[in-house]
Order: C-alpha cells, then structure tokens, then sequence
C-alpha cells in the first residue's frame, strides 16, 4: 500500500479528511501518531488474519485500522482491517476507534460497517463501543455503527500526542 498523504493533527486537515477515500489510523500508546492517505485498502483474506493473529503479530505497541469509502456509497465508511502489535493495549485500539468515529464525523458518514473475523475481538466488546449486529443472516460476524441520531461530540483532542515546544 503506498502513503500518500497525512496529518497528525486531523482538526486542522478536515478539507484532506473529507477528500481522502482510503485512510489508515496510526495510533501508540492511545495516542493518534498520524491519520494517512493511502493509494488503495489492503486486501486481506482469512488466512492471512489466521497466520498473523496467531503467527505474525510484530512486538510494537502500534496499532492501526484501515478504512475506505466504498465506490458508490459515500456516505458510509468500511472497517477494513486492525492490525496490532503484541503491546497495544486497549487504550490503543479503543483510540483508534474513536478516532475512526471522529474522521466518520469530518466525512458526514452516516454509518461505519465491519466483517470481524478475529475471534479475539467479542461481540461484548463490539457492543461496548457502540456498534450493532448487521446482516445476521449472512455468514460470518457483520457488525455497523451508525450515525444517524447525530454523531459522538469530537475526541480528536483526548487523542493527540502534546506537542513539543
């Protein structure tokens, strides 16, 4: 996948945000290191999540999730892939999260959808931050988060690394 583009302060990037249909969020140690614009989504199958959820895990405490716009849809974004390191935690991913909630916001998605296939990611987890059940009749974990209601207040703030003077 080649990086095109990024900011590390997405609040003063919403026109690039709005623009970008691929993306990928870098977050460490729960706080965002940059939000990129990527050529295209990766293309992940089954086997691969399988070899690198028991096999590939790298030792780092980054973690990211690619997203994307699917052709035809703009107004819903696609929960493509999470990846993290053997030390990210649960500030980690929840901040990615969050995030991927917020940059939702920016591109005026009324909804994110998933296909989780990593056992290690639950339903109650799911469920917790904020998303539901989709598509039960079709095989596999199909999960949406919708925004129609209105969107969560902005979190971008909580998430971004201080700056140095």
């Amino acid at each position: 996948m080649l990086r095109l583009d990024a900011t590390t302060d997405p609040r003063n990037d919403f026109t690039k945000i709005r623009n970008w249909r691929y993306g990928r969020i870098l977050v460490r140690g729960g706080k965002m290191i940059e939000v990129q614009r990527r050529l295209t989504c990766g293309s992940v199958s089954m086997a691969q999540v399988w070899w690198q959820a028991k096999y590939g895990r790298s030792d780092d405490d980054v973690c990211w999730i690619d997203y994307h716009q699917p052709l035809g849809l703009p107004t819903f974004l696609t929960l493509d892939y999470i990846r993290a390191g053997t030390f990210a935690g649960y500030q980690s991913f929840s901040a990615a999260c969050h995030i991927l909630d917020d940059i939702a916001h920016i591109r005026g998605a009324a909804a994110i959808v998933a296909h989780v296939s990593n056992g290690n990611i639950s339903d109650r987890l799911m469920t917790r931050m904020g998303w539901q059940r989709h598509l039960e009749d079709w095989k596999g974990r199909h999960w949406i988060r919708r925004f129609y209601d209105g969107y969560p207040p902005l979190s971008l703030d909580r998430y971004l690394a201080a700056k140095s003077a």
